[in-house]
């Protein structure tokens, strides 16, 4: 039996904002993956970090595949589109090219699972992180709305990386085409390593369009969930968060026991 992959953001590492505050707000019980490992005693490599975006999974996957010769299965959790990278390189040389396992962290590994996430701050000098904006930046920093095009907008030494982030890429054709490629690159990954990937949801606020099995090219080793999480799994639970974002531990056994089998039977 080989090992299965699953990576993404908080929601795939078990997150809880409400943690004792002697105690990490990460790798919590309410963990889909690790439960998924115990229900079906299957080796797992969880390759997830809170806050990432869809631009962090195929350095995960590239890296997980060349540490492991095993992986037959990888579940690819879609997150919200508005989060953006940001880094930190004192150096800013192009010519030096870190290796992918620069910014990737090796967690707590026991029995069958391995835990893997992002390197905030290697050597406490670079960094890499994704920020996204909230609900309220919109009211506050309004869009232009008689911007003339070639005129006054878009303007980077006037306009604060913010707006441009939220009015000039984040709702644009932009970020959909960057989310085809991230997605295409993952396919093209699993396909040459002989596994199969499965795109999925944990609610209908991360959206997947429905292009992305066939926009640059069609996907050859993927399927994708047909309803997210939250809602397939409305019959079966409550939906109970732990917070405002977070999902208890009860709706994150209903993934594993009941979603993730679901994904796979996907058409």
């Amino acid at each position: 039996m080989g090992r299965t992959l699953f990576v993404g953001c908080s929601h795939t590492m078990g997150y809880r904002e409400d943690a004792p505050a002697d105690e990490p707000n990460v790798w919590r019980d309410n963990n889909y993956a690790e439960i998924y490992s115990q229900l079906f005693d299957k080796k797992i490599v969880i390759m997830a970090s809170a806050g990432a975006g869809n631009r962090a999974y195929h350095r995960f996957i590239s890296y997980a595949f060349e540490k492991y010769n095993d992986i037959d299965e990888v579940f690819v959790q879609s997150t919200y589109w508005g989060r953006f990278p940001i880094a930190i390189n004192p150096d800013l040389d192009e010519k030096t090219i870190f290796p992918k396992e620069f910014f990737i962290d090796k967690n707590l590994c026991e029995d069958n699972i391995d835990r893997f996430s992002i390197a905030l701050s290697p050597n406490n000098k670079y960094l890499e992180t994704y920020l996204k904006p909230w609900a309220s930046d919109y009211d506050d920093f309004p869009y232009m709305k008689d911007t003339k095009v070639w005129e006054s907008e878009p303007d980077i030494r006037r306009t604060s990386h913010v707006y441009m982030q939220m009015w000039h890429y984040s709702n644009t054709h932009l970020v959909q085409e960057d989310y085809f490629t991230y997605m295409t690159m993952c396919d093209m990954l699993c396909e040459k390593n002989n596994s199969k990937m499965y795109i999925w949801n944990i609610n209908d606020r991360c959206y997947i369009p429905s292009e992305t099995k066939n926009y640059y090219t069609k996907l050859k080793n993927t399927k994708i969930a047909q309803i997210d999480a939250e809602n397939y799994l409305k019959k079966y639970v409550d939906i109970e968060k732990v917070d405002g974002e977070h999902y208890s531990t009860n709706v994150h056994k209903a993934i594993a026991q009941r979603y993730i089998p679901y994904i796979k039977e996907t058409q």
